[in-house]
């Protein structure tokens, strides 16, 4: 196991600054998301670890060794393509044993390897088939053994389960995150996808203009994000624009006052960001929550398992709270017009900067 460390990186194009002095250690064995949007520069970023793109400025270190100027094959990294690479007219078997080849293993030790390879991803029967005769899914394992069979010091996934449908992305986010521990290779996994980045990752790295705009758990990220973009970004659909009044009191620009968390933030453009899944609604007036607004319900929607609530305030703040449906164990269904109450307890709202 090797760790990673990226010593104020910068990549310009041009007049164009993709990476700006990005830094960031990777833990031998860890498993970091870099999470943003297109054009962030996760990818560039990326590539730059794997050798593809040169740095402009800054240093890169595997396990203490400077790698910033050497070429792919002599970093002895292993790298998932978003559309997988495979060598259409080779076998499955003989596109992971590609590598090994490149490095002169001889026939047996390169047999033995596939052989294992394969059977991590549980494609052993699969060898001799052409990548055309398997799923996407499939497809996918292969890209995945190949990268792995060379015993890398670190593995690169970009995009990797962007082409799967849904439940096939699913199976792979299980298969590369128990692959990963059982093997503890330390890993750098490329993503737009907030639940992709929070499901296999043992630190996200939320980025924005070629910038870190935070670096945490996903419980952190998730939980206590430091700006509007990361708040937005991680799904948070509540953002309530205000001012502090005190340590403790939040005036929204709506015209409510409600309690907040004790914090020493201060400035006059601050948002609440408040997750729907935080707010408490009843039919009847609120208890033990420390807020408590009248609203009315403009719109439910159903999403099997949750209902998203559209909710609109006395003064017109428009809120979003979310509930398990009854056939989760939730409480019966609401209706449009009726009126009911919001609560939420005070530390579950979260100041960042506008």
């Amino acid at each position: 196991m090797s760790d990673v460390v990226l010593q104020s990186i910068v990549k310009r194009y041009g007049a164009t600054l993709a990476v700006d002095n990005v830094s960031m250690t990777i833990r031998p064995g860890e498993l970091v998301a870099l999470l943003g949007p297109s054009g962030c520069g996760k990818t560039t970023t990326l590539r730059m670890v794997g050798g593809f793109v040169g740095v402009s400025e800054g240093r890169i270190r595997v396990g203490g060794r400077d790698i910033t100027h050497l070429p792919p094959h002599k970093r002895n990294m292993g790298f998932g393509f978003q559309n997988y690479a495979l060598f259409p007219h080779m076998s499955v078997a003989a596109n992971v044993a590609f590598g090994l080849e490149m490095r002169r293993l001889g026939k047996a030790e390169i047999q033995q390897k596939v052989n294992a390879a394969l059977d991590r991803v549980r494609l052993r029967s699969y060898a001799e088939r052409l990548p055309k005769q398997l799923s996407g899914g499939q497809q996918q394992r292969v890209a995945l053994a190949r990268a792995l069979v060379i015993e890398p010091d670190v593995l690169l996934l970009d995009e990797p389960l962007s082409n799967l449908d849904a439940n096939l992305r699913q199976e792979m986010k299980d298969e590369i995150r128990s692959l990963q521990r059982n093997l503890g290779i330390t890993t750098i996994f490329v993503t737009h996808d907030q639940d992709e980045a929070l499901s296999v990752s043992d630190r996200i790295v939320v980025m924005r203009q070629g910038r870190v705009e935070q670096d945490g758990t996903p419980s952190e990220v998730f939980d206590t994000p430091r700006s509007r973009f990361v708040a937005e970004f991680m799904g948070v659909s509540n953002l309530l624009p205000g001012r502090l009044e005190g340590r403790d009191r939040f005036r929204l620009h709506s015209g409510e006052a409600v309690s907040v968390a004790a914090n020493d933030n201060q400035g006059d453009q601050m948002v609440l960001a408040l997750r729907p899944e935080r707010i408490e609604i009843r039919e009847a007036p609120a208890s033990g929550g420390t807020e408590t607004l009248e609203a009315r319900i403009e719109q439910a929607v159903y999403r099997g398992l949750i209902i998203d609530y559209h909710i609109k305030t006395k003064s017109g703040l428009a809120l979003t709270a979310r509930r398990p449906a009854p056939a989760a164990g939730g409480s019966q269904a609401l209706d449009a017009g009726q009126m009911v109450s919001l609560s939420w307890q005070p530390g579950a709202a979260v100041l960042v900067a506008e």
